[in-house]
């Protein structure tokens, strides 16, 4: 008998426990909503990070409408954090809301936010707002795009990670969402800006991605990058600063004469020169910073535009579809530049910009470059027959700007000449393509001085597109220059000058006609000088007899 009563007590006990359980079940709907899941697959955009996070607001029964929208009931806050993110950035965009519940800011969200709009958020917009507050917290889950994930049914915002955004990737603006009932879909909205790097061709005054130059010359290259987000001030950013980050060959100079430039988005960059064309609007110094680090094999130039935001405003240039950037400055080639085509003296360039709107962190574009080239002349004056190099021969090289060669390799616009040395060579290092003139000043010993002004052409076709893609080489020369060859990989042209003919007077000419010998001409193997020397006292003795023989009057007797 007690045994019986004993278990009858443990029965009805546990009835009575199972039946508390069945009640407060029953009771407490929002304990049970939180057990509801819903299906979430994010697409990301050509460029967009995939790996997100995910911040709940809300937990909620969520269900399907008719027409399709997402139904919101018995909603709690997810979290203290989300209850204060939520309401601050709905206070902060309608001053007049004064919500109390979970409920209240969930219809507010319902009828003033688009649920995963298709444009990205504007800054006064709650989704931009609540993102930039739970940026420095810990997710509540992560979401791979591409990758269906399961979470608790509510309201979501989702956000870039912005530790995974990678090279030439953008992180998502934020993402508002109703996960629960039906399954969602939901895209990243992202734009990824861009750069491009060009060289001016001063041939043709056009920007190209190679050009060839004089060492020293004014050497103009140009940044080219395109923001394409909204950059308003009203702009999902807070701010937004981009870096120009160029790395430079050890051929190139350090970077001067830097100018920034700012345009609308879809204004095109101009075609030649340096003067920016219509749209365009110059930066003030104070808008940007500049920083050059130099290296052993080679250097860094940084341009950083602190504020586009800011700078657009200032100057009331349009950007809420983006904006185009340029920058423009000189760097020439310098003294060790590397010759020729085959390695050239590159720059490249990277875009530094914010990974998310939410974030400090930066990623970065994948590199773009320009490349510019340099030759070697290198003149020896020969002796035309032996090819015996002939040193003393002072030549005036003039160049297609019309300066002329010194004797220490640089080019001035004063008078200048340049003497060949003991092996008869003349270095003309480290020049653009084009034409040169040579004039003989002076001849060395024993020969005469070619007249006129001969010239040299140096062509190379550079192809204003790819990079180390040359066609049309070609050395040529008028006589008595000879074009002996040009190797464009090494960038070495090589030119022989040759002699006129020695002057020999015309009495001597008359003789060694009689005597039939030849007459001697610059560039014969063998030396007639001497010859000539005793010819020309021979004649002078016969001449000066004649004419004391006319001159005596006793002799005419």
């Amino acid at each position: 008998m007690a045994v019986t009563k004993t278990l009858s007590r443990a029965i009805a006990t546990c009835l009575a426990s199972c039946l508390a359980v069945a009640v407060l079940a029953l009771c407490s709907p929002a304990r049970a909503l939180a057990e509801q899941t819903g299906h979430l697959t994010v697409t990301a955009t050509e460029s967009a990070s995939t790996a997100l996070d995910a911040y709940q607001l809300f937990s909620a029964d969520v269900s399907d409408a008719v027409s399709g929208h997402k139904i919101l009931a018995n909603v709690s806050w997810a979290s203290d954090a989300a209850e204060k993110a939520v309401t601050s950035a709905i206070k902060s965009a309608d001053p007049s809301y004064s919500g109390a519940t979970a409920q209240d800011a969930a219809d507010w969200l319902n009828e003033n936010v688009e649920s995963d709009a298709a444009l990205a958020p504007t800054a006064s917009s709650v989704p931009a707002a609540i993102a930039r507050t739970l940026a420095g917290s810990t997710p509540t889950a992560s979401v791979t795009a591409g990758t269906q994930a399961t979470l608790p049914a509510g309201y979501w915002l989702l956000n870039a990670n912005s530790d995974s955004v990678g090279t030439g990737q953008s992180g998502t603006a934020a993402i508002l969402v109703a996960v629960g009932g039906a399954d969602v879909t939901a895209t990243t909205k992202t734009s990824v800006p861009s750069v491009e790097k060009h060289v001016l061709e001063d041939s043709s005054n056009s920007w190209q991605k190679q050009a060839d130059a004089t060492v020293g010359d004014e050497l103009d290259w140009r940044l080219f990058a395109t923001v394409p987000m909204n950059l308003s001030p009203n702009s999902a950013y807070k701010a937004y600063s981009i870096t120009f980050h160029d790395v430079l060959s050890a051929g190139l100079e350090r970077p001067s004469n830097v100018h920034v430039y700012i345009a609308p988005a879809g204004v095109s960059t101009w075609a030649q020169g340096t003067e920016p064309g219509d749209g365009w609007v110059e930066l003030d110094e104070k808008e940007y910073a500049t920083t050059y680090a130099a290296g052993e094999n080679g250097s860094t130039f940084d341009v950083a535009v602190k504020d586009l935001i800011v700078s657009a405003s200032n100057h009331s240039v349009y950007a809420d579809q983006g904006l185009e950037v340029c920058v423009v400055y000189d760097a020439p080639l310098a003294q060790d530049a590397d010759r020729g085509a085959a390695h050239g003296n590159p720059n490249t360039v990277t875009l530094r910009y914010p990974s998310t709107p939410y974030s400090k962190m930066l990623t970065e574009t994948q590199e773009d470059e320009a490349i510019a080239y340099t030759w070697d002349l290198n003149l020896v004056k020969r002796d035309a027959t032996s090819e015996f190099a002939l040193a003393g021969a002072v030549l005036r090289v003039t160049d297609d700007r019309g300066r002329h060669l010194t004797q220490d390799g640089v080019w001035t616009t004063d008078d200048a000449t340049v003497t060949t040395d003991q092996n008869g060579a003349i270095a003309v290092a480290g020049v653009d393509s084009g034409t040169f003139a040579v004039e003989e000043v002076q001849a060395p010993e024993g020969y005469e001085s070619f007249s006129g002004m001969p010239s040299i052409t140096l062509t190379v076709g550079l192809d204003p597109q790819i990079i180390r893609s040359t066609n049309d080489e070609r050395l040529s020369a008028e006589s008595p220059l000879r074009a002996d060859s040009f190797d464009k990989d090494s960038g070495e042209a090589d030119v022989s000058v040759l002699n006129g003919a020695v002057t020999v007077p015309s009495e001597v000419k008359d003789i060694l006609q009689t005597l039939g010998g030849s007459f001697p001409f610059t560039g014969d193997s063998t030396s007639y000088l001497p010859a000539i020397c005793l010819a020309v006292v021979g004649v002078a003795l016969i001449v000066f007899a004649i004419r004391r023989r006319k001159g005596d009057p006793k002799r005419r007797s």
